[in-house]
């Protein structure tokens, strides 16, 4: 017997306001282990007619669902609540099994089209019964208690949260019929928008596992993009190692929409994600520290995102890089000044194959010498090292433009270890990683092949890497 049950079984005598306490608590726990996300607020009724005895809401979501305990396993009775209070989408919550198996049916006709959730506590935790085995059955939960309809009994909660496990396993696979049991059991349970969340989370493991779009065995209008909730739950879940399917889903997810979710350093599905679309995903700007990784990740470099942040630690800097100005990074962490002399700059690119376009120099005087690279003529390695040659280590580099292409160009100010694309244009993650990161901050050569080898690692031969080094070097 349950703990709601138990407290049920107690409320004949004793304290009764005690008691509606007791209820009030079993029922939030059940709720609570379905979804551990979500807030509830216990209000000062029971078994009111208009007024709800619960009210859910999520963090960082506008969703709110009201629910009504109801004492009464009457199902005409519970149809009679549904006419009152539809409008509001509710969950009625019988807290017991229903009785009158006659009138079952039209009671769970009426709710789905009321869309209206009419579920005991019970049915509610099996949705959730096998999620550390299956995770997806963590979001079928939420989804539920978000925008679930009709009348769910604990057999109906099994078989859909099997479906769904079993559909989302079949799409990794491109299997058709358990796919398609996937989404018709979502869409019988849910309403439209939490219904299309689950097709979307389907079909972008579908498009992952190399099936075409059209053999899709479910709606053909799906957008082929992710939520943040479905890329976080893909995210969560170790569906795949091969970087194929990590390529496909980047090519459905912006850094914008990664940023948006806050997943740790510790996900390796986050690695093969950010690893398999460094060619694909584009940011704004890009900041360098020397802030250290964990130490629970040793010298292994690792990605994260927190706040609207990409971030790229190692064990002795850190990157990271925004989809907006670079002052959207300021709250990470303190940024050194990273001004450097003009032969150690030269140095640096030089070991990175970073071809530099335009300088700006503050002589040992306090004046300052601007650079750009001649079009024609000249050679632009000639009149560098007339420059080094004739500033020597009396200068200092306050900030450097590298040429991408005779179009494309990552402006470097070291004032601030920070890199940006000129006016509004955005840098593919590869290119501020093999361009700007080496000229931002000082990198042994062990940290620059493993850039170059992230690099060599992409499908796209023009972001391959420009320049070799000697593995044999010294550091």
């Amino acid at each position: 017997m349950s703990e709601y049950s138990l407290a049920i079984s107690n409320l004949m005598g004793g304290d009764p306001a005690e008691n509606v306490q007791s209820i009030k608590r079993a029922v939030i726990d059940n709720i609570r282990s379905s979804d551990e996300s979500v807030r509830i607020e216990s209000t000062e009724y029971f078994n009111h007619t208009f007024a709800p005895d619960l009210v859910l809401r999520w963090d960082g979501s506008k969703e709110e669902r009201q629910v009504f305990l109801r004492t009464s396993t009457n199902p005409q009775y519970l149809r009679e609540d549904i006419e009152v209070i539809s409008e509001r989408k509710p969950i009625l919550m019988p807290l017991a099994p229903l009785r009158d198996q006659g009138n079952i049916s039209e009671l769970g006709r009426e709710s789905a089209n009321a869309r209206t959730l009419v579920a005991d506590p019970d049915s509610l935790n099996t949705f959730s019964a096998d999620r550390r085995e299956r995770p997806v059955l963590g979001l079928l939960s939420r989804a539920v208690l978000q925008g679930g309809k009709g009348l769910v009994d604990q057999i109906r909660a099994r078989s859909t949260s099997d479906a769904v496990g079993l559909g989302f396993a079949g799409a990794q696979r491109a299997e058709v019929d358990q796919t398609r049991g996937a989404v018709e059991a979502a869409e019988s349970l849910l309403d439209s928008s939490h219904a299309d969340q689950f097709t979307r989370l389907l079909h972008a493991v579908w498009l992952g596992s190399g099936a075409s779009p059209a053999s899709f065995p479910g709606a053909t209008d799906v957008r082929p993009d992710l939520d943040a909730e479905g890329l976080k739950l893909l995210l969560e879940i170790a569906v795949a190692e091969d970087e194929e399917f990590w390529q496909r889903i980047g090519s459905g997810v912006s850094l914008a929409q990664l940023c948006e979710i806050e997943i740790p350093a510790s996900s390796a599905n986050l690695q093969r994600l950010v690893r398999a679309n460094l060619d694909r995903f584009k940011a704004k700007s890009c900041r360098v520290s020397s802030a250290l990784a964990e130490s629970e990740y040793g010298s292994e470099p690792r990605w994260f995102t927190h706040s609207g942040i990409l971030g790229y630690t190692t064990n002795r800097y850190r990157a990271l890089f925004s989809v907006g100005a670079i002052s959207t990074m300021d709250f990470m962490e303190e940024i050194e000044d990273g001004r450097v002399d003009l032969p150690e700059l030269l140095d640096r690119a030089t070991e990175a194959g970073v071809a530099i376009s335009e300088l700006a120099i503050e002589s040992a005087a306090g004046g300052q010498i601007e650079y750009t690279a001649p079009p024609l003529g000249l050679s632009t390695e000639v009149i560098l090292e007339d420059l080094r040659s004739a500033l020597g280590r009396r200068s200092s580099v306050r900030s450097t433009v590298i040429s991408l292409g005779p179009t494309r160009h990552i402006k470097c100010d070291l004032t601030k270890r920070a890199a940006t694309g000129r006016t509004v244009a955005k840098i593919y993650l590869s290119e501020f990683m093999q361009s700007a990161i080496p000229l931002l901050r000082n990198l042994r050569r062990s940290e620059i092949r493993e850039i170059f080898r992230l690099i060599e690692e992409l499908p796209d031969v023009s972001l391959r890497l420009r320049g070799e080094i000697d593995d044999d070097a010294a550091e």
